[in-house]
């Protein structure tokens, strides 16, 4: 079964350059721009990972990821962010991380690895 991502990017390039880092034969990935069209998705279908940008316009995608864990909380949520972040605040489970941007793929993909590996569905 592939693995089933849901990515947030409001940027247009930033968006397309992630989209390739991160497809995969055995992936299904659905993009939106916006947190709202996410959650839209999110209650849709199923998915087995999120990844957001924090800076998104209207909800950002912290709110998202807040909206994400009160549905699903052991969803595994990857918070992509240019600014600093502290998610040891308790606000956070163990399935939250956050990485800086601009990452690559190995770091994309090896935090990927580890919350899909730590997280039961």
């Amino acid at each position: 079964m592939p693995l089933r991502i849901l990515y947030v990017e409001d940027n247009a390039m930033v968006r397309e350059i992630t989209l390739e880092l991160l497809e995969q034969e055995q992936r299904h990935i659905v993009a939106s721009e916006t947190a709202e069209d996410a959650l839209r998705e999110f209650k849709q279908q199923p998915f087995d990972i999120v990844i957001t940008d924090v800076s998104l316009p209207a909800m950002s995608g912290l709110d998202l990821a807040r909206n994400i864990l009160s549905i699903r909380p052991t969803m595994p949520i990857i918070v992509a962010t240019g600014y600093g972040l502290d998610l040891s605040q308790g606000k956070w489970t163990p399935n939250v991380r956050a990485i800086a941007k601009p990452f690559d793929g190995p770091q994309i993909e090896a935090l990927i690895a580890e919350l899909c590996a730590a997280v039961e569905p």
